[in-house]
């Protein structure tokens, strides 16, 4: 009898930890994301991130580029270890690989916020329960009445304080090398 109650809830409690493998799934969803107007594009950038949540502090160059409709990120050590490949259809963010360390990361936030701060109006795709506050060199993301991200830019460095996860990230473009390839040049 002993052994069969010692079964059942050794099998409860292994079931309760494939169940929270996937925890990524537990965390609040981020609002603001997904976007009915999410247009098709080329688009190419990169940058450097440190960011800073609970006690850790990491940096990493992070590659966004999109054909098409698909926006994919890659994320790499500063030696060039892969760190995360994600990417971005408009309504949903898609998880394609990333290293143990980086398992909890909220990456539905991450993106959203990398995409108020550095995607070409991605603001202005939001229809409806976003409001933007600018200042001179700041913007307050409102999302349903809630203050959720301050964005604050200065030369090529963008500094990000999320307020709901919470988390901070600097983002410093990287000229060289990709061009976004929407800029024509003019010779």
């Amino acid at each position: 009898m002993v052994a069969n109650m010692q079964l059942k809830w050794t099998a409860i409690l292994l079931a309760a930890v494939l169940l929270c493998g996937g925890c990524q799934s537990m965390l609040p969803k981020a609002q603001g994301l997904a976007t009915a107007t999410w247009a098709a594009q080329n688009y190419q950038r990169q940058d450097q991130l440190e960011v800073q949540w609970k006690e850790q502090s990491f940096s990493f160059l992070l590659y966004q580029q999109q054909q098409g409709s698909k926006l994919e990120m890659l994320a790499l050590t500063l030696t060039g270890q892969q760190l995360f490949k994600l990417s971005f259809d408009g309504q949903k963010v898609h998880v394609e690989q990333r290293i143990e360390q980086m398992k909890l990361l909220p990456f539905e936030f991450v993106v959203r916020d990398i995409l108020y701060a550095t995607y070409p109006n991605f603001a202005q795709l939001q229809q409806q329960n976003v409001r933007i506050e600018k200042s001179t060199q700041a913007q307050s993301v409102f999302i349903n009445q809630q203050h959720v991200l301050n964005i604050k830019h200065e030369n090529d460095v963008i500094e990000l304080d999320n307020l709901q996860v919470p988390y901070q990230m600097v983002i410093s473009r990287i000229n060289d090398g990709l061009e976004n390839t929407d800029v024509k040049s003019t010779e």
